[in-house]
């Protein structure tokens, strides 16, 4: 066997050198993690914003490729979204603009409609700024890494209130906040900060005097952009940072305060939010407010307040343009709801002429923002929204004598530029359009295949455009969906309240 025999000078260089690629390999701490999913990376879906003004959906286990992406539109000129969050109490998307602006954005169309009419004040103290819902009181949190301390109103989109500067930790520097327990009729949250100066995780308590109490240490340099939220039933909470290297995705232990490496981005991420439970809202001739996931129900109520003696609500639904409860009432009230604490508010003094009848049906028409009210008794209204009155009377229900009990307009959302109007007859147990609507003239659709009674809620989801009713049928009350091409209704899960009315969130 012939062996070959290397120059001393030579053989000294390849150990060096293989002492080197070991230290390397021995000694990374200071190093970055490589370009793949972490092995903990969790299944869960989530939203991004990313540079651009641009929604991008992602799944945690593959953060290189997203499932979808959005362009922001609608904005003011030059204007640039700086975080997000989605709403407990509607599941619509929600958004901060740099002009201090407060948007929802249509996750189909990617438009954003402002709230309010003008920019809100005081305006935001840093480009550097997260928001994100308390879902136990359905305002928002906006906290800036100047300190800068605010609730803001959802549907006003106004400053509610200017709470008690951040304060505690060491000149901390907050880059993004989250909520726990992030689903509509919550009775308990807690605020987690992120402060990127000191890489060190905080519960603010309380939210309104900003002060922080320690979590811990995050065991990961976060920069200045920081985005982070938790998931709704708190089993995940992740958050983003950049470097040089672009954005990485870390999942957060909440106790522990331990940041541990998910993967990197391939596009830079400003912010991210999970979106909420499903939600659907109903109510009782008790006057209970119900608030329950219309795919799987469960008991989550709370007592109207502020209704008059005898008074009882025959009709619920969301305005798109503003996000807020609306209900009709048997003394003929035009109602806004609180969806956090049940509290309601005239507008106005009772309708001329009044509610006629015991079942209506009460819905937004998304075009022009005017609430068609429909009666058993073949009344057929047109409301306006901030004034509380009759804006029309239009023709009566026709043709016969309909015992129209529920009404839902489709494309439920602001700036549609199309709608159709279902109504539902408990005495012929049939789903119709409505068409045209001014003129009361009913067109069937098909047979609903149940015989319920006028005690019943319905309502069409303003983003997925799913029809559900609250039906009672015999003695038992439940969740159904409808297919609106054929009228037909399927039961989803029973769901015992004896509701007079219901109402679909506008993000779902």
């Amino acid at each position: 066997m012939k062996k070959t025999f290397l120059p001393l000078r030579k053989l000294s260089l390849l150990m060096i050198t293989a002492l080197s690629l070991t230290a390397v390999s021995c000694s990374d701490d200071d190093s970055s993690p490589i370009n793949n999913p972490g092995t903990n990376a969790p299944d869960v879906d989530f939203t991004a914003l990313t540079t651009g003004n641009k929604i991008a959906y992602y799944n945690a286990r593959n953060i290189t490729a997203p499932t979808a992406t959005l362009d922001i539109t609608g904005l003011q000129p030059s204007e640039t979204i700086l975080s997000i969050d989605y709403r407990p109490a509607t599941g619509q998307l929600y958004a901060l603009g740099s002009s201090s602006r407060l948007y929802f954005i249509n996750e189909q169309s990617g438009l954003a409609t402002a709230l309010g009419v003008a920019a809100f004040t005081p305006a935001i103290a840093s480009q550097n700024a997260s928001i994100d819902f308390n879902p136990t009181v359905d305002r928002i949190r906006l906290v800036t890494d100047s300190g800068q301390n605010l609730r803001l109103h959802p549907e006003l989109g106004t400053v509610a209130a200017t709470d008690g500067s951040i304060n505690g930790g060491t000149t901390p520097k907050i880059g993004a906040v989250a909520y726990t327990n992030s689903m509509a009729g919550a009775s308990s949250t807690m605020l987690y900060d992120i402060d990127f100066q000191q890489d060190k995780l905080y519960i603010q308590n309380p939210p309104n005097d900003g002060g922080l109490q320690l979590v811990g240490d995050l065991t990961v340099d976060f920069a200045a952009t920081v985005g982070f939220d938790i998931n709704p039933d708190n089993s995940v909470a992740l958050a983003v940072t950049a470097d040089a290297e672009g954005s990485k995705l870390y999942t957060i232990n909440l106790e522990t305060a331990k940041a541990e490496w998910v993967g990197n981005f391939a596009t830079n991420i400003k912010s991210i939010a999970f979106k909420t439970n499903p939600i659907a809202f109903a109510v009782t001739a008790t006057n209970k407010l119900h608030r329950f996931n219309p795919m799987n129900p469960a008991e989550n109520a709370v007592d109207l307040m502020g209704m008059m003696d005898g008074e009882t609500i025959l009709g619920l639904d969301f305005r798109p343009a503003t996000g807020t409860l609306y209900a009709i009432s048997s003394q003929s009230r035009l109602l806004t709801v609180n969806t956090a604490n049940g509290q309601v508010t005239a507008i106005g003094a009772a309708l001329t002429p009044a509610v006629s009848g015991t079942a209506v049906g009460f819905d937004f028409n998304p075009m022009v923002d005017r609430i068609r009210l429909v009666t058993n008794t073949g009344q057929n209204l047109r409301l306006h929204p901030d004034l509380g009155t009759v804006a029309a009377t239009d023709g009566s229900l026709n043709p016969g004598s309909p015992s129209v009990s529920g009404a839902a307009y489709s494309n439920n959302y602001a700036t549609t530029t199309s709608t159709v109007l279902y109504v539902l007859d408990a005495e012929t147990n049939m789903l119709y359009t409505q068409t045209p609507p001014n003129d009361g003239t009913l067109v069937p659709v098909g047979a609903i295949g149940a015989d319920i009674t006028a005690d019943n809620g319905f309502d069409i989801g303003g983003s997925s455009n799913m029809a559900f009713g609250l039906l009672k049928a015999g003695n038992t009350t439940a969740v159904y969906s409808f297919t609106l091409a054929t009228g037909t209704a399927t039961k989803v899960k029973d769901f015992n309240i004896n509701a007079t009315a219901m109402a679909v969130g506008l993000g779902f």
